[in-house]
């Protein structure tokens, strides 16, 4: 476990290496199990009503330590705010690192990323993506 609190970067790092994604509770650092009810939303925003930026990080380059500093980031950035995660995804030779929230009702998340101008939330127990609509640019 690399230190970013309770979080295990290298369980994270293998899980999105392995599966093209994972989410991390921040306060509890248990991860999140695909097939779990709820929708995955980045674009979350900071204790002033900012959007967190994304990390982005070419693939082969991607390691424990990229999270290990989303992760603090994110957590300063929210106040350690109980129900922020940290989502990460694979996509065209990058990984994604966000802010991200979870969901229990499609509608609410639906709106939820069309607000912060996402691309699209990420339905886990029926591991699909929904798309919103948005460009993916930070409000």
């Amino acid at each position: 476990m690399a230190a970013a609190d309770n979080l295990n970067t290298a369980q994270f790092v293998s899980r999105v290496k392995s599966t093209g994604g994972a989410t991390v509770n921040l306060a509890t650092g248990k991860l999140v199990n695909p097939g779990t009810k709820g929708y995955m939303v980045g674009g979350e925003r900071d204790t002033k009503g900012a959007q967190i930026p994304s990390t982005i990080v070419p693939s082969g380059e991607f390691g424990e330590e990229h999270v290990a500093e989303a992760a603090t980031r994110i957590r300063g950035a929210t106040g350690g705010r109980a129900r922020t995660h940290l989502g990460a995804w694979e996509d065209s030779g990058k990984v994604y690192l966000d802010a991200a929230s979870v969901t229990k009702r499609p509608g609410e998340a639906i709106r939820k990323g069309r607000s912060r101008n996402e691309i699209s939330i990420w339905d886990n127990k029926r591991m699909r993506e929904i798309k919103t609509g948005g460009t993916g640019e930070s409000k």
